[in-house]
């Protein structure tokens, strides 16, 4: 892949998301893919994910994140920022507690 090709990209999802299994969906979602990053709880009941990847698939990992799990009712999925890295990111996905 060329560096183009790599995306790092900060979402906040707001709905019914704490508290229906959304951190661990969207931890499976990343390992499925091979993204690397993180999610959390925030103070104000939204979920904010860190997905960095090929760029094709960060897309899907978008996609993922207006689904969401069974239980979960997704109203916004607000893209905070979005960077072009100019390599492949290295690292595992993780859920961040506290």
């Amino acid at each position: 892949m060329e560096s183009r090709d790599y995306l790092k990209v900060r979402m906040v999802v707001r709905g019914r998301v704490q508290g229906v299994g959304f951190r661990r969906y969207v931890f499976k979602q990343a390992q499925v893919m091979g993204i690397s990053g993180w999610v959390r709880n925030n103070p104000d009941g939204s979920v904010e994910t860190e997905a960095a990847g090929a760029g094709t698939t960060v897309q899907h990992f978008i996609t993922a994140m207006h689904n969401g799990p069974f239980f979960a009712r997704v109203d916004e999925v607000e893209e905070v920022s979005r960077e072009a890295l100019s390599q492949k990111p290295s690292g595992d996905f993780s859920i961040k507690h506290g």
